[in-house]
């Protein structure tokens, strides 16, 4: 169980790394109108990094990323489990 729990604190931390200290807090991109589109979608934990760099292929500019947990009770012990994330990212109205 530990292993999972580290294995879910280095993909939380990696997460926040790429996203806060990867880019630059502005966007790089300049629109003429101004205008975005956005998205939002639930991702699994191991399916995360897949769904990350499919994104930034198209153009998502990813600026939110929260963690989903459950709450297990087992042999009396709280235990908190990562059982999903939410993305939200932005790209440019074309």
């Amino acid at each position: 169980m530990n292993r999972i729990w580290s294995f879910a604190g280095l993909l939380v931390a990696f997460v926040f790394a790429v996203t806060f200290f990867g880019r630059p807090a502005h966007s790089d991109v300049e629109t003429k109108s101004g205008r975005w589109e956005y998205r939002t979608e639930t991702v699994e934990p191991t399916l995360l990094s897949q769904k990350l760099n499919e994104w930034g292929s198209d153009r998502w500019e990813v600026f939110a990323v929260e963690r989903g947990d459950t709450v297990l009770q087992q042999d009396g012990t709280t235990k908190l489990k990562v059982s999903n994330f939410q993305v939200t990212a932005r790209r440019p109205l074309k």
